[in-house]
């Protein structure tokens, strides 16, 4: 019986990691005010696009024009994708960054946006863990039950024209700055940025 409950726990916990992965990662900002304070920012943010969730239960479409419309001026996609990719950044033109990037976040949105629907209510706490002149760490905790422990995800944010943005999440340990660089490296040392480029639009498009 302890061992068919723990299983049961860590399925649990693993559908609840791929449902709130979403969560946190797209989240928005509520007003310059909530800036000033990265907990909440994070807090403030999580909690509209749990809101938007309850509010278009049954039209998906909607809820992800809006929160498209909106991530997209809070989240910082070009300091994610700058430090995705590494040293192979620095060979890049403009404009194959712009194009880097601006596939790498529609990646991201489309990978993430269509399990959001799997959040299934769980109490969720905040934490400032540091705060220095320009970075700040913010750790949240996922309550669990007696089946399966609490889920904890840190926020790194980092001030850019005096707004808090995130450029990275770790979820359990995960980074996802880190996940991702270690696949286009890999891309990368047996083929060429534009076979990566290539395979990132085909991914993309996909969501």
């Amino acid at each position: 019986m302890i061992a068919k409950r723990r299983h049961t726990g860590q399925v649990r916990r693993g559908a609840i990691l791929k449902a709130l992965i979403p969560v946190f990662c797209l989240f928005l900002w509520t007003s310059v005010a909530a800036a000033a304070n990265p907990e909440a920012v994070v807090q403030s943010g999580t909690n509209q696009v749990l809101d938007l969730l309850r509010e278009y239960p049954g039209n998906p479409q909607v809820f992800r024009n809006k929160i498209r419309a909106v991530v997209d001026n809070y989240f910082d996609f070009n300091a994610i994708a700058k430090k995705a990719l590494g040293p192979q950044w620095q060979q890049l033109s403009p404009t194959y960054r712009q194009e880097f990037t601006q596939e790498f976040s529609r990646l991201l949105f489309n990978t993430y946006i269509g399990k959001i629907q799997g959040y299934d209510g769980q109490n969720i706490s905040y934490a400032l863990v540091q705060q220095g002149p320009t970075r700040a760490q913010v750790r949240s905790w996922v309550a669990g039950d007696q089946n399966m422990a609490a889920i904890h995800v840190d926020y790194y944010l980092h001030l850019n024209n005096g707004k808090w943005k995130v450029d990275d999440v770790v979820i359990e340990g995960v980074g996802l700055v880190t996940s991702y660089r270690a696949q286009f490296n890999s891309i990368l040392a047996r083929s060429s940025f534009d076979d990566l480029l290539r395979q990132l639009k085909v991914k993309a498009a996909q969501g």
